[in-house]
């Protein structure tokens, strides 16, 4: 059966959203940074410090973040179809809500589709 053109563009957007937070906390550990919490000095890519990652919603407008322990988001992420939006930001025709946390809350796609190629595609700069 074949997915609307919407719908599976809605769910590319919170796969490439997803990527650029998986991004994140894998870049932070090659850094080497440090931060200062409560007068600590601390690696920035330690798994107990928060980090504001991007809500992962089909809403390509979205600017919203969500601030959530990197090691709660690896967990999350085990699963594939998952996603961690903003509360509220679901789109029930593409997936279903698994877990309601104050901040935010973790769908799965009612519907499976591949994850985009690893490369964006060249395209002019109008679009044609």
């Amino acid at each position: 059966m074949d997915m609307p053109l919407t719908e599976r563009r809605q769910i590319e957007n919170e796969m490439i959203f997803r990527r650029v937070n998986e991004k994140v906390g894998d870049d932070l550990g090659s850094l080497d940074a440090m931060h200062i919490e409560d007068h600590n000095l601390s690696l920035v890519w330690d798994d107990t410090i928060l980090l504001n990652f991007k809500c992962e919603c089909s809403d390509e407008n979205c600017d919203q973040r969500i601030p959530i322990k990197l090691s709660v988001y690896k967990k999350i992420h085990e699963n594939r179809n998952a996603f961690i939006i903003k509360l509220r930001h679901q789109v029930e025709a593409i997936e279903k809500v698994i877990i309601s946390e104050d901040t935010y809350s973790v769908v799965e796609k009612n519907n499976s589709t591949g994850e985009p190629g690893a490369n964006l595609n060249n395209t002019s700069i109008n679009n044609v």
